[in-house]
């Protein structure tokens, strides 16, 4: 049983020092999540496909103290929050003065979803990469990369675009193409 469903498997389960061993394939499709192996360092992964694996991209470890990560997670959000609502003064809170790449009219997707995926410490400011989901006439995924200095974004530019059949924002809220 796997989630209160019921799940066959063309190898039976097997008890092997007091442990009940199953196919993690089985388990993993019955979890709607895809199975990899490798061969080299003989291991499996296992991920949700509605969470792809998250690349480390700086590989740098930063040491934030919790209000410090709050508080830079607030700051894209209230801009985020901006952006969608087409907040010009929400916006300029959490920017420097003389920021100019502000939504001013016209038709804008939609943010469905954000996540911050990595931040770099650079000298005096640090660097954030969020991955955004948006939806106008199509679902799309966009990297935003932020340089935030003094609690204010500096610049925001887009950095990547992918293509996105379906996102899953929780269970029960999904779009697709």
């Amino acid at each position: 049983m796997v989630n209160g469903q019921q799940v066959t498997s063309d190898v039976a389960p097997q008890i092997v020092n007091n442990r009940v061993m199953v196919p993690l394939s089985v388990v993993a499709k019955a979890l709607d999540a895809n199975v990899g192996w490798n061969q080299k360092n003989q291991t499996v992964t296992i991920n949700d496909k509605a969470i792809p694996s998250q690349e480390d991209i700086w590989k740098q470890d930063l040491d934030f103290i919790g209000s410090g990560w709050a508080s830079l997670r607030n700051i894209i959000g209230t801009f985020m929050i901006g952006f969608d609502e087409r907040d010009d003064a929400l916006i300029k809170s959490v920017t420097v003065e003389g920021y100019d790449k502000l939504p001013i009219g016209g038709m804008y997707p939609a943010i469905i979803d954000y996540k911050i995926v990595d931040a770099q410490e650079l000298t005096h400011s640090l660097k954030v990469r969020v991955k955004v989901i948006l939806y106008e006439d199509i679902l799309k995924g966009e990297m935003w990369d932020f340089v935030i200095t003094n609690r204010k974004i500096e610049t925001m530019k887009k950095v990547d675009f992918f293509n996105v059949d379906e996102y899953t924002v929780f269970p029960g809220l999904s779009y697709s193409k």
